[in-house]
């Protein structure tokens, strides 16, 4: 058949006996679950058995694009990579930026899938339909950077996009992530050890293939006014003037960070790290990812410390949150020097900074001493100890061999009187928002099917991103967009935002694009009915995204993790703030959780989903497996 909007092929690569083959897309498989995402899902459910070692050979990497991918859409540059997580032992999911799912697709795929180990370090170069094998021994121990530029020279093609892994990957770190473009992360969860555990250094891709869109007019017409839309909500605009990082002030205003690993929750040292003072220093410039009007690649220098001079890319929010208010450190040449370092690594810049900042608490707290330190003084705020450690995680040596298995690990290894302090939720480090403050974003946490991920459900109504009618939409009542506030519906409003972000992720366009109205599916699904010409209703694109989170919980309840899980650390459950706009707040976890089961349609019991839900959303077959 003609493919519009898709390529029509996955491409199966066996690593043990370099044997590589192709497998048709589905039109079944296309309405039911568009892309990216959706792809992802049904293949690790279908596919990987209950109980398989992640760092095994049988633990499938399977990258995905949408059938947005390299076309004109507005943020289509993006894909999906896919596997058993490391780190949590559940379902593990990434999402990146950039370029190079949209060379992939433009080579010819829908996706990649990855079996088996190399027995030996390779790295495969996908150029249009020719598929290579090179050794990767003399890559072996380079940084990202290097591993980019060492491949370009050898290819002789200067923009050849490649996706790898640093040292942290090479060393089965379950906080090591999967990079392209050098400084686009893929991967909570671990994503990078398991590309290492497959011998696999790099996928290099170029392609020169077209995208055929069913449509183009319509296709053009509703992309440029999606722009637009943008233009008028102010998306683009913020993004020119403060990249990915300029709310930062504005969450520690908010009472919103956690600062010291969660003691408080405002930084004192926060205008020292403002996006002010990043932009009156250290930016060069912006730029975005393929397709992209809202640019949030931002061009640095770092002025002092070991990378003086150095430049490089991609700061955000997070950057400042993580290494800074939660780790103490409020000097900007140091929290881009650690930033770095982890994106050369190839680590994750929130789990990375949270399993440091637990460890300075348990120092601080005198139950992780010096002695087993190796000397660091894991003071609040000291630079120099934060970089030893991440190079020590990368290269799993000294105490870094410790931190580097993340929070809950470290957790049980260093004794019970640490775990208070220990912020994860099903192994996955929390992003250093404060659940105590946004609620939302707790709820968030506890539900999401990769563990502790804010981006899961990215909750925006409880600060404004959405208006009266929106908020309405989602949660029935303006009044969930009060933070503080017990009205009923935010269970619901977080599940409504879950099934649009794993429509997003299929169709793989960008968060920061469709975090608000724009990603309801009565302006996505248009889109992709001129892509692809398939009939898509607005319902009909709303609960593909409901399946997508009904079967990635599935895989998880699968694999022994459930109701019991769907928690929160005991510090935000049972330690009141001290100060600031949330002062003396808990966490507030029962109703909310029982208000988002009522609307999933799980069992307020086990958690599982009911045989009537499954059915509703096409899922019969499972309904009669589960019953």
């Amino acid at each position: 058949m003609d493919w519009f909007g898709y390529a029509g092929k996955f491409l199966e690569i066996d690593l043990n006996t370099k044997k590589v083959s192709t497998r048709p897309l589905d039109e079944n498989v296309t309405r039911d679950f568009i892309g990216g995402r959706g792809f992802i899902a049904k293949m690790l459910y279908e596919e990987l058995p209950a109980g398989v070692e992640p760092l095994g050979p049988e633990n499938p990497l399977i990258f995905c694009v949408g059938p947005l991918t390299g076309t004109a859409a507005p943020t289509s540059g993006r894909y999906s990579i896919g596997c058993k997580s490391p780190l949590t032992g559940i379902y593990g999911i990434g999402n990146a930026g950039g370029i190079w799912g949209a060379q992939l697709k433009w080579a010819g795929y829908d996706g990649l899938v990855f079996k088996g180990k190399a027995s030996e370090p390779v790295y495969l170069l996908i150029d249009d339909g020719e598929i290579k094998f090179f050794p990767a021994n003399h890559l072996w121990g380079k940084t990202v950077s290097q591993t980019v530029d060492t491949i370009r020279l050898e290819q002789e093609d200067h923009n050849l996009s490649v996706c790898c892994i640093g040292p942290a990957g090479e060393n089965l770190i379950p906080l090591s992530t999967i990079m392209s473009d050098k400084v686009r992360s893929a991967g909570r969860g671990g994503l990078g050890a398991v590309m290492g555990s497959k011998n696999l250094k790099a996928i290099a891709v170029r392609g020169s293939k077209a995208v055929h869109i069913h449509n183009p007019r319509r296709f053009a017409e509703l992309s440029h006014a999606l722009i637009q839309k943008a233009i008028d909500k102010g998306i683009a605009k913020s993004r020119w003037e403060n990249g990915a990082y300029g709310a930062f002030i504005r969450w520690n205003d908010m009472g919103a960070v956690l600062s010291r690993n969660g003691q408080i929750s405002q930084f004192d040292e926060a205008e020292n790290i403002s996006g002010e003072v990043f932009n009156q220093n250290h930016r060069l410039g912006t730029r975005g990812c393929f397709g992209c009007s809202i640019p949030c690649w931002t061009t640095y220098h770092i002025r002092s410390g070991p990378l003086e001079g150095k430049i490089s890319e991609e700061v955000t929010t997070t950057t400042l949150k993580e290494l800074g208010a939660r780790c103490g450190l409020g000097d900007m040449d140091m929290v881009l020097t650690a930033h770095t370092y982890l994106n050369e690594y190839g680590l994750d810049a929130i789990s990375v900074p949270a399993s440091i900042s637990f460890a300075m608490e348990c120092y601080q707290r005198g139950l992780l001493s010096l002695k087993q330190t190796g000397g660091l003084e894991l003071t609040w705020g000291n630079g120099e100890a934060i970089l030893e450690l991440i190079h020590q995680i990368a290269n799993k040596r000294d105490l870094g061999a410790e931190v580097g298995l993340g929070v809950r690990e470290c957790s049980q290894r260093w004794g019970e009187q640490t775990q208070p302090y220990a912020l994860h939720v099903k192994g996955m480090e929390v992003v250093g928002t404060d659940p105590r403050s946004l609620p939302s974003w707790g709820l968030g946490y506890a539900t999401s099917t990769r563990g502790a991920c804010h981006m899961k459900a990215y909750s925006t109504f409880e600060y404004g991103r959405l208006t009266g009618e929106e908020t309405i939409r989602i949660g029935g009542s303006v009044d969930i967009g009060d933070r503080f506030g017990d009205a009923p519906g935010k269970g619901r409003a977080v599940a409504f935002l879950e099934n649009l972000r794993a429509i997003g992720d299929s169709l793989e366009v960008c968060h920061f694009l469709t975090s608000g109205g724009l990603g309801f599916p009565e302006v996505l699904a248009p889109l992709l009915e001129a892509a692809t010409g398939l009939e898509f209703k607005p319902e009909d694109v709303f609960r593909v995204g409901e399946r997508i989170y009904n079967l990635e919980r599935l895989f998880n309840l699968r694999e022994g993790v459930g109701r019991s899980e769907d928690t929160l650390p005991v510090r935000f459950l049972s330690e009141p703030l001290a100060e600031g706009p949330a002062a003396g707040r808990t966490f507030q976890l029962t109703l909310a959780l029982e208000d988002y089961y009522q609307y999933r349609g799980w069992d307020l019991e086990t958690g599982y989903p009911t045989g009537e839900k499954l059915r509703e959303l096409g899922l019969e077959d499972l309904a009669v497996k589960l019953e």
